[in-house]
């Protein structure tokens, strides 16, 4: 009828691009903001579905509140808590049309517990690089980023001066100082879980003439996951610094549509290699 047609006519879309941030950790008491990118033939209503069901409509925006959704759809997160974790909908509306994404936050501690967490030991002289690799094997495809000794984020959309996130996944110091020792831990998230590792790096003070190199790897008693490592240490007599790092470590974290941590311990999944669907 003709009274259908504008509903016929009318569309919303959220819009995903390269800068969306779909899944992402986040450091406890830092702020997270979700972008909503909405398209639409008119003023859509645009609204959030919280992870404990409260729904939050734009534009919002309350003094005693640590959340507030902009006019734009942005989601905005101050100071970040444990109970933030979870899944979050974004729903943009135009008469008979509706679109929705998820988006998935994990809240990381600003620091780790050193006798249970830290997997691997690095030691380095100041002025080596530190190349740490870390890869993942998800269905769905899984986002990998590093949280740093002083808690910063690094992710592909967020590159330090002096640290890079290479498109592998690895962590690239090239020039590594005194003050870049401390837990490193890389984290893989997708809308289905997440897991992690650590590495314990410790930069020298003095460069002496025999580089120490250590590597312990631990695993909780009755634990089995799907993941998977691998070291490979190259002694370097030169001791220079200069070419490739004279350590090679590669570690690959496998998530599956499921829950998976370090600590769970009825995981009936093999422990064989986890391939893609292609679709």
């Amino acid at each position: 009828t003709q009274g259908n047609k504008p509903q016929r006519n009318s569309w919303v879309m959220i819009e995903q691009d390269l800068h969306t941030k779909a899944v992402q950790s986040v450091v406890e008491s830092s702020n997270a903001q979700l972008s909503c990118n909405v398209k639409a033939t008119e003023s859509p209503s645009i609204k959030w579905l919280l992870p404990d069901g409260t729904k939050l409509k734009a534009p919002f925006k309350m003094e005693d509140s640590r959340f507030s959704v902009l006019s734009s759809g942005q989601l905005v997160i101050k100071s970040v808590a444990y109970a933030d974790s979870g899944v979050y909908h974004c729903v943009a509306q135009v008469r008979g049309d509706i679109d929705s994404m998820s988006y998935r936050i994990l809240v990381q501690s600003p620091g780790i517990q050193p006798a249970d967490s830290e997997i691997i030991k690095v030691q380095k002289n100041v002025g080596e690089p530190i190349h740490l690799p870390c890869s993942a094997v998800a269905i769905p495809d899984a986002h990998l980023s590093w949280i740093l000794p002083n808690s910063h984020v690094l992710n592909d959309l967020s590159n330090s001066s002096n640290g890079y996130l290479l498109d592998n996944g690895s962590l690239l110091i090239p020039h590594s100082r005194v003050s870049d020792s401390g837990y490193y831990r890389c984290v893989a998230i997708n809308q289905q879980g997440s897991d992690q590792f650590a590495i314990k790096v410790t930069v020298n003070k003095m460069v002496s003439d025999r580089s120490s190199k250590s590597m312990t790897l631990k695993k909780h008693p009755g634990s089995r996951t799907l993941v998977k490592t691998k070291v490979q240490i190259i002694d370097d007599d030169e001791g220079s610094g200069a070419g490739e790092s004279d350590e090679t470590l590669s570690k690959k974290i496998h998530l599956k549509n499921r829950e998976l941590s370090l600590k769970q311990k009825n995981d009936n999944v093999s422990h064989g290699h986890v391939k893609k669907n292609k679709k």
